[in-house]
């Protein structure tokens, strides 16, 4: 499984959609926009020594932050405190907690979205 792939498992594997962050579709398309909640994530990637910063946004539609919150703390409890080792082609990944791992966003343009912005970093254990 590629770096990118194993990435996607391990977001995906929350009940929400995950998009890569530059894929996400048009919310200007009501067709296409994405349902909430969901969630967005970076792709970055390196090779055997390399540890890079990453992050992740959940994306909900609510008067509350208790969905997104209990959300978050899912994440943080799957990544644990030693982190999470993700095997891919060539070797695996270690995701960890980064600092601070979660915080609040707003939305100027609607104050109903409830985005939570997560931290985390990967130190990659690949040859290339």
């Amino acid at each position: 499984m590629t770096k990118e792939a194993a990435l996607f498992n391990f977001w995906s594997s929350f009940g929400l959609t995950a998009y890569e962050e530059n894929t996400v579709p048009s919310a200007d398309d009501s067709e296409n926009a994405p349902a909430f909640p969901y969630l967005t994530y970076q792709v970055a990637t390196g090779d055997i020594g390399s540890e890079i910063a990453l992050s992740a946004s959940l994306w909900y539609r609510s008067s509350s932050w208790l969905d997104v919150n209990n959300k978050a703390r899912q994440i943080e409890k799957k990544i644990g405190q030693g982190g999470i080792v993700l095997p891919c082609d060539g070797g695996a990944m270690w995701l960890k907690r980064g600092t601070p791992f979660a915080q609040n966003m707003s939305d100027p343009d609607d104050d109903a979205i409830r985005r939570k912005y997560i931290n985390i970093s990967v130190e990659f254990f690949t040859a290339e």
